[in-house]
């Protein structure tokens, strides 16, 4: 059973739909064929006695065959090359079984008027041949019952009447011909019907089994996204990212975050709340990265670990940018949550730290040929970690080739070089003050070029010593201009 509930209502239409779809198409590929037998019956009959299709009134029988050919013609053509509908309405079906109906009409008014004159053996001659187009019709519209009938029983009911009425057969004799050939097309028209039916209804539930399975792995690669970062989900679906243990060497501009003394926050707090305080801050983090273009790497607990630069990259300092503004807007989250949780009478809330670095690191596919974490690893992914360890309460610490990338955007606050293990030179490092953001950059920034200038400054970022050494430096520029040459 489907995994997917479909009412028998659903599944009911399902099958006519596909039921009258096979009738239009099998109609439709059959069409030279039901002209082809129409025009040479009319004319094996005209060439065997046209006198007998003359004088009984036969021939005009023969302007009727013209207009349902002319008709199949006409339809052939315009649908000849259509490809397989996805639906088809009643009313093709109905104009089917209308022009089935015409040629069975037809061709049991041709026998009426030409058995009426004409002799035993063309007698037989006609009789055969019109059963014989019957019978074939049936073949060619075996899955259209109502068709199918139409085109074959009038014509087989006319022969075995006019065989007995006019005299060319006794009428047990004809009778029993008639009711053998009507028997016969009964049992073709029901089995034709039968096979039909079963046909579609093994199509409709094979389209069910692949809605089902493809519901399924909808379903499933849904679940899978939320273990994956979006931009590795997506490489992995459109297969630029493989399972192959394999890495490269990329710029990335690295990211760590972790709550202060979360440790403790864990044994004061009971586990309900823990888990709803601890989901809805990865929550929100996890949308801020993922605005921001990030890619998630993991969650240690509380620790969150993102990277810029791969799977996509939009160049070393814009992914610096990114990296850094994130960490902003995570940090004013923060302060907004903990405010929440203060109001809802919550005692224990959280503060960040966050390192950011950047530099070449190694990131690929890690592991074994079971199972496989697509990662990153190298000294510059440890010593953003050790940044974040060593960051205050609330700050954003930035190593010097993060600051580099970022300084004509962000404010920040040289600290002391750091000692860190695995580095033998002490690490120069920055912390966050504030930013200006690039929509306001213009505004932020005065930036004149000329011929033999060249100006630039940021004065929203200076703090106040910074400030003073401006002035003093655009003070001295002044006193070179007041006392240059005339020209």
């Amino acid at each position: 059973m489907n995994q997917v509930l479909v009412s028998d209502a659903v599944k009911r239409r399902l099958v006519e739909r596909e039921i009258r779809i096979q009738q239009s198409v099998e109609v439709q590929r059959f069409n030279p064929s039901i002209v082809l037998g129409n025009i040479t019956l009319a004319l094996i009959f005209f060439v065997i006695d046209p006198n007998l299709v003359i004088s009984s009134g036969a021939v005009f029988v023969y302007a009727l065959t013209a207009i349902l050919v002319a008709q199949s013609i006409r339809s052939y053509l315009r649908l000849r090359h259509r490809e397989r509908p996805t639906d088809v309405g009643s009313r093709r079906i109905q104009k089917i079984n209308f022009y089935a109906g015409l040629i069975g009409l037809n061709w049991t008014i041709f026998s009426l008027l030409a058995l009426r004159l004409a002799d035993p053996v063309t007698s037989m001659v006609i009789v055969l041949g019109t059963s014989s187009f019957a019978l074939a019709s049936l073949v060619s519209m075996a899955s259209s019952p109502i068709a199918g009938s139409l085109a074959a029983f009038p014509v087989i009911f006319a022969n075995g009447f006019g065989m007995a009425f006019f005299g060319h057969l006794p009428v047990s004799t004809a009778l029993l011909v008639s009711a053998s050939l009507a028997t016969i097309t009964f049992f073709v028209v029901a089995a034709n019907w039968q096979k039909t039916k079963m046909n579609v209804l093994t199509q409709v539930d094979s389209m069910l089994a692949k809605a089902d399975r493809a519901e399924t792995m909808e379903r499933l690669s849904h679940r899978l996204a939320k273990y994956l970062s979006p931009q590795l989900y997506l490489s992995i679906l459109t297969g630029e990212q493989t399972e192959e243990i394999v890495s490269k060497r990329k710029k990335l501009t690295v990211f760590f975050s972790d709550i202060v003394g979360f440790s403790e926050i864990t044994d004061r707090l009971e586990s309900e709340e823990l888990s709803t305080l601890l989901n809805r801050y990865l929550t929100e983090m996890s949308l801020i990265a993922e605005s921001h273009g990030g890619t998630i790497d993991k969650f240690i607990g509380d620790a969150i670990v993102v990277y810029f630069g791969d799977p996509e990259s939009k160049g070393a300092k814009k992914d610096a940018l990114a990296c850094v503004r994130m960490a902003i807007e995570m940090q004013e989250r923060v302060r907004k949550l903990k405010q929440e949780w203060l109001n809802l009478g919550l005692e224990e809330t959280f503060d960040l730290r966050i390192g950011i670095n950047t530099g070449y690191c190694t990131v690929g596919n890690f592991g074994s040929d079971q199972r496989v974490d697509y990662t990153i690893i190298g000294s510059e992914v440890n010593l953003a970690a050790r940044l974040e360890s060593a960051a205050d309460i609330g700050c954003i610490l930035l190593a010097n080739e993060t600051y580099a990338l970022v300084k004509d955007w962000i404010a920040a606050d040289e600290q002391e070089p750091m000692r860190v293990k695995g580095f033998e030179r002490p690490i120069r490092t920055f912390q966050v003050r504030r930013t200006a953001e690039l929509d306001t950059a213009e505004a932020l920034t005065f930036h004149r070029r000329e011929a033999n200038l060249s100006l630039k400054m940021n004065h929203a970022l200076m703090n106040d010593t910074e400030r003073e050494l401006s002035a003093s430096i655009l003070r001295e520029a002044l006193e070179k201009l007041d006392g240059r040459p005339a020209s």
